[in-house]
């Protein structure tokens, strides 16, 4: 397909604060990438907070185009990549960190590709990112998209829902005797509850300040004496509901990462009980060593997710089991759409679509 010499994008200036529109050449494919016509763009909570950062860090970029979820159609190929796998016109779904998979790489080599800062971490994350009609990548990063999954769903399957997945099933490790507690059902809550469900855990309850997720939840299959919403009158913080109703949680996963959240979760569990950490709404957050040590808690995040998770939240996507919740608007908007995500005003997910204007 011709693809054209320049191409509009919005970049991160670390330090500047807000998204900036921009004209730039297109992407070519080095030898071992994949040049991908980006047809849906996911907005994620985390491009508010990487636009508010004052300095860069973790060896990321000064200036990058911003944002990390993404799905499209291959443009194309570099001269190493298997003509036999992947050719012009394939739907694929974009993973976050391509990872080097060196065996001397100290997280590559324990399966931790998502950890793996070689070559440059994640993309939109401090390096060139999917806010853009086209986006060179790893075909280390591109997977092959089931038939009948629709783009704005692809685009967000390898952070929303791999993130949420990952945590559930692999950090989390739950198990269908357990008791759960989630924390937060925005953007990747949700998906952590769909998961939970699917793996049969016997019991979860969900926490969440909006009432109409709160809802949702129940329709899902949540008993309504476990969905808890805080902003009801009379509402009470998990911890107290569990103590008084001694319920004995097992796991509190934590989509939030708020300091009232990540307090409430290490009071609410049971002794050997164990948090896990997803959210970031919180530079800093109590941890209580005098609950922690004494009831032998643990506490452990999770980030992103492995490739065998991904590939296995595509095919459970494919089938329809994970569902996630999205709605859909224009790349024009974008610079409106952080706002009101940083203003907790989106509900599920915010889907981008390319209608770019020139």
């Amino acid at each position: 397909m011709p693809v054209p010499d320049q191409m509009q994008a919005w970049k991160c200036q670390i330090g500047h604060g807000k998204p900036l529109r921009v004209q730039v050449p297109t992407p070519k494919p080095g030898p071992d990438d994949v040049l991908v016509k980006i047809l849906a763009m996911g907005v994620c909570h985390s491009d508010c907070t990487i636009l508010g950062i004052k300095e860069s860090m973790y060896g990321m970029a000064n200036e990058f185009v911003l944002g990390h979820e993404g799905a499209g159609e291959i443009a194309q190929i570099g001269s190493n990549v298997d003509s036999n796998l992947y050719k012009p016109g394939d739907r694929v779904g974009l993973y976050l960190v391509a990872g080097c998979l060196q065996p001397t790489c100290p997280e590559c080599s324990r399966g931790l590709q998502q950890l793996c800062k070689s070559e440059g971490g994640a993309y939109g994350i401090g390096r060139e990112g999917f806010f853009a009609e086209y986006a060179a990548v790893s075909a280390r990063s591109v997977f092959r998209l089931p038939d009948g999954l629709e783009m704005p769903l692809a685009a967000v399957s390898a952070d929303a829902v791999l993130t949420a997945y990952h945590a559930v099933k692999v950090t989390a490790a739950v198990k269908p005797d357990q008791t759960v507690a989630i924390l937060g059902l925005g953007g990747l809550g949700m998906n952590a509850l769909q998961t939970a469900l699917h793996l049969g855990v016997k019991r979860v309850l969900v926490v969440d300040k909006r009432r109409e997720t709160v809802d949702e939840a129940i329709r899902l299959g949540v008993r309504p004496e476990d969905a808890f919403c805080t902003d009801d009158p009379g509402a009470k913080k998990l911890h107290k509901v569990v103590a008084e109703r001694q319920i004995a949680i097992d796991t509190c996963i934590d989509l939030v990462g708020h300091a009232d959240t990540v307090l409430s979760a290490q009071l609410a569990l049971r002794p050997a009980g164990r948090l896990v950490l997803v959210g970031l709404l919180s530079e800093q957050a109590p941890l209580i060593p005098v609950v922690f040590v004494p009831n032998g808690l643990s506490i452990q995040a999770s980030y992103s997710g492995s490739v065998q998770s991904y590939e296995e939240c595509l095919d459970l996507m494919g089938k329809g089991i994970l569902r996630p919740k999205v709605q859909t608007g224009s790349i024009e908007d974008l610079p409106q759409v952080l706002e009101r995500l940083g203003e907790g005003k989106i509900q599920g997910r915010m889907v981008l679509l390319p209608d770019w204007k020139r």
